[in-house]
């Protein structure tokens, strides 16, 4: 699966360094995606159109499809998020628009079960932080701590796949 990801990720890879001006109306944000098998073809406008249909927050973000396993989503963060981590799936960020810092890895204190499965919130100690900007393409796999942090009163715009932990054979 890992070396199926590589064209998709090179192809969102390309789409991300570039930022169309056109506009193209964004699906309702209330209308969750059901489940597909159809092939997606998400072009650079039609990426900047749903991100720049995100209202400005400490966190926004619209669910564009789900398959068996995988679904993806456009996220806008306007504050630093607080640490997470989900022992379910594997985050991919691919950066459209901004520059964060991600502090990953290390160890969790002081954080709480937000739902089976997924923590949210304490500190991560000993971490390693690294600068993400547009282009970039980040992966954090199940079970790493993670935190975006922004410059204040700046924008970070992303494109989501959350990749299903599939169980030890």
């Amino acid at each position: 699966m890992r070396l199926a990801l590589v064209p998709l990720l090179a192809a969102l890879s390309a789409c991300a360094t570039s930022v169309a001006l056109a506009q193209t109306p964004a699906a309702s944000a209330s209308s969750a995606p059901q489940a597909s098998n159809a092939v997606q073809i998400l072009s650079t406008s039609r990426l900047a159109a749903l991100a720049d249909s995100l209202p400005p927050g400490a966190s926004t973000s619209h669910q564009i499809t789900s398959w068996d396993g995988l679904s993806n989503m456009i996220s806008r963060r306007d504050t630093s998020g607080i640490h997470e981590r989900h022992e379910g799936f594997t985050d991919i960020f691919v950066v459209q628009r901004g520059h964060a810092r991600l502090r990953y890895g290390g160890t969790a204190e002081g954080e709480r079960s937000s739902s089976p499965g997924e923590w949210r919130g304490g500190t991560i100690r000993n971490g390693t932080e690294a600068e993400i900007n547009a282009g970039d393409i980040v992966v954090i796999p199940a079970g790493i701590p993670h935190q975006l942090l922004l410059p204040p009163g700046e924008s970070f715009y992303y494109f989501v796949f959350k990749v299903a932990k599939h169980p030890a054979r």
